[in-house]
């Protein structure tokens, strides 16, 4: 029994100082340091004083090397860096001499605890880009093997959707004029919050917002803008000395929709204490609603997020629709602590705005944070007047994912007018037998089907713009082999023989047909532009695409590529992307080159916004999937019609629903053809000629013994 006992407190001994040793030891005072060239002591980052900072001479791969004290090897680096190199990792050696990459360094967090494979005697900080850096550090300690402190801050990436965005224009804005309010929502609550700063000021109240926000229980990284803060005198001065509206705006818009909140919460119109600053954030945060939810506004932005449409923007003091919040009710998250007493204490750790005579306590109730008013609502003002998400979610702390991801029952689809005309067709949409054609001139309507294709062409009117156009749906049976062909005049003499697009549609009974690249007008032509990668009939005719420094956004065409695949889809590609014998390995017939390709997987190219905003007679061919093609055509330089510009072609080929949209030649050269007949007008060019310009070949679809003698309305 003696044995067992002692046996047994034996264990609970080691046990206990197991667990009173789990914590990690910072042993940063007992390390040896040696830096790369620098006119200041390492000492400064390792002082435990954030407002103090170590800066190397700007050099290439600058480096910060650390040696352990024997028996406490070194487990991670706990480093808060002033400003982020491009790049940097963690080294650790054998001898401190020869040193090797441990561990990739994390550019996304200023403050970043890196945890080494293996623990180590020597370690090196470094940075890896090649360009001349200055390595600026705040603090940096080391630390032994075992838990983390809670000190210790291992950010989560930012949230990729938020439910609120906190819009603060300084560091401690946050917190003064917000109040309680992101402990509430993003501990709390544990809603997806996003904070971000206009201007960080200095590279000292970077970590002094991250220490803040931390301290907060908030544990998803902030958002850090790259603005100055600067005095001005009024509003207009203080866009000025932002950059301007356009910039100001680009960065708010940019949130928006990266974001993607359903509320933004932001400063006081009247700049709090009139600060122009804070005015011109709560300006363009009102002004940035508009511009988000336009997709030709910031088209950078739309591009690489798509538009957004804010739900609903609360302004710090506004008057109207007014929430008066009590941020006095303890968060159980953070043991009883209050979202104001949070606050309170996050702003101690701003130790910089120590002397500048503001408090959450003070300033904070001469400026009531508990009151925000509702600017701007797509979902109703609030009744309960409790939350800021009231309408967006039922009430605090209810929403359920799930649940509030089911679909509406979806409206009846309409119904579209030519169903009238159409025959009965069987399960993959097409004739048993036969074929049916029907046209009509008045209605803007023109139908074929067959056993394996059908092409619907309708005609459209804005007079608004005024702009007529063409819309064709081409649907054909993959199975039997029924998909978009080019179609040469004279397959002996590829590319020589020019004639009017009717007439290459009438000779070979090619239902559809619409002009394709006209890549023998850059033959011909020439003077110093490059022809691109044409293929034909699974040969190459022409390799000369341009270089990727080659080509700008103004250039027209950029010669983008649009290949035909051999299982029926359509592939778009830059100029350099791809090459023509790549091309043949994969089994492709056919590549255009012109451009610009206007649609990758459903979104507007960044070319597309960008190329010739003219309006001028366009034209264009995409797909919604393999065996679905549609081409619009737009008439131009006509009384009934002005023309498109690419990046509303764009815009129409993606209402159609097509994932892929390739611009073709326009001009004179757009044509569309039905059974042989031209369809649309064209401007008159070369003293009145009105028909297109005559052509080797078309891109045609579907084939019938009746083109050229069935007589089209």
């Amino acid at each position: 029994m003696k044995k067992w006992l002692i046996a047994l407190l034996t264990l609970l001994a080691l046990s206990l100082s197991v667990a009173f040793a789990a914590e990690a030891n910072d042993i940063t005072e007992d390390c040896k340091f040696k830096v790369c060239s620098s006119g200041r002591k390492y000492t400064l980052m390792t002082d435990k004083k954030y407002t103090s900072y170590w800066e190397s001479n700007k050099i290439k791969t600058p480096w910060i090397a650390i040696t352990a004290p024997e028996g406490k090897p070194i487990a991670g680096l706990y480093v808060c860096f002033g400003n982020m190199p491009e790049s940097w990792e963690i080294q650790t050696s054998d001898d401190g001499k020869d040193w090797f990459t441990a561990v990739p360094g994390d550019t996304r967090f200023l403050h970043a605890y890196v945890a080494l494979p293996q623990p180590a005697q020597h370690v090196r900080l470094a940075v890896t880009s090649e360009k001349k850096t200055a390595l600026r550090i705040n603090d940096l300690f080391v630390l032994s093997e075992g838990d983390l402190p809670d000190w210790v801050q291992v950010w989560q990436p930012t949230e990729e959707k938020a439910d609120i965005l906190f819009l603060s224009t300084h560091p401690d804005d946050e917190l003064i004029f917000f109040g309680g309010a992101i402990p509430t929502y993003a501990v709390e609550q544990q809603r997806k919050v996003v904070v971000a700063y206009f201007t960080r000021s200095n590279t000292t109240r970077s970590s002094e917002l991250l220490n803040g926000l931390w301290h907060m229980g908030v544990r998803t990284y902030p958002v850090i803008g790259n603005f100055k803060d600067s005095y001005a005198k009024n509003l207009k001065a203080a866009y000025k000395s932002a950059g301007g509206k356009g910039k100001v705006n680009e960065w708010i818009v940019g949130l928006y929709r990266q974001y993607k909140p359903e509320v933004v919460v932001t400063q006081d119109t009247n700049g709090e204490y009139g600060h122009k600053q804070h005015m011109m954030i709560a300006d363009a945060a009102q002004n940035c609603i508009a511009l988000a939810a336009n997709e030709d506004e910031f088209t950078a932005s739309t591009i690489a997020y798509g538009t957004w449409q804010v739900k609903k923007l609360y302004l710090h003091l506004y008057p109207e629709n007014q929430i008066t919040f009590d941020w006095t009710v303890p968060l159980k998250s953070m043991n009883g602590a209050t979202g104001i007493e949070l606050a309170e204490e996050a702003y101690t750790l701003h130790k910089t705005q120590a002397s500048s005579g503001m408090s959450v306590t003070e300033t904070g109730t001469k400026y009531d944070n508990r009151v925000f008013g509702l600017a701007f609502t797509t979902v109703g003002e609030d009744v309960r007047k409790d939350d800021f998400l009231e309408n967006i979610y039922d009430a605090p702390g209810s929403y359920d994912a799930a649940a509030n991801n089911v679909e509406a029952t979806p409206a009846p689809t309409e119904v579209p007018a030519y169903m009238a005309h159409m025959p009965a067709l069987n399960a993959k949409g097409f004739l048993d037998e036969g074929e049916y054609i029907y046209s009509s001139e008045d209605e803007g309507l023109w139908i074929y089907v067959s056993q394996t294709s059908k092409v619907i062409i309708q005609r459209k009117y804005d007079a608004t713009q005024p702009l007529t156009w063409f819309e064709a749906d081409l649907y054909g049976d993959l199975d039997a082999g029924e998909m978009l062909r080019t179609v040469q005049n004279d397959p002996e003499k590829m590319g020589k023989v020019r004639v009017d697009a009717t007439e290459t549609a009438k000779k070979h009974n090619v239902v559809f047909a619409m002009n394709t690249d006209y890549y023998t007008y850059r033959v011909a032509v020439n003077n110093n532009r490059h022809t691109g990668i044409v293929i034909r009939d699974g040969r190459i005719l022409y390799d000369d695409p341009y270089t990727e420094k080659q080509v700008t956004n103004s250039m027209f065409p950029n010669l983008d590529m649009l290949a035909f695949m051999p299982d029926g889809s359509l592939k778009v590609y830059h100029s350099w992307e791809k090459t023509a014998q790549e091309f043949i390995d994969e089994g492709v017939q056919t590549v255009y080159s012109f451009g610009p390709y206007l649609l990758l997987d459903g979104k507007v190219s960044e070319r597309a916004y960008a190329n010739n905003e003219n309006k001028n007679p366009r034209c264009a061919i995409g797909m919604v999937e393999p065996g679905h093609y549609v081409a619009i055509m737009c008439e131009g330089r006509l009384k009934r019609s002005a023309g498109v510009t690419i990046s509303y072609l764009a815009k129409m080929m993606r209402a159609k629903g097509c994932q892929v949209a390739f611009n073709m030649d326009g001009g004179q050269t757009a044509v569309m053809v039905f059974m042989g007949k031209q369809l649309n007008q064209i401007g008159a060019y070369d003293g009145g000629k009105t028909n297109s310009r005559p052509t080797s070949e078309v891109l045609g679809f579907g084939t019938s013994e009746q083109v050229g003698t069935y007589e089209v309305q």
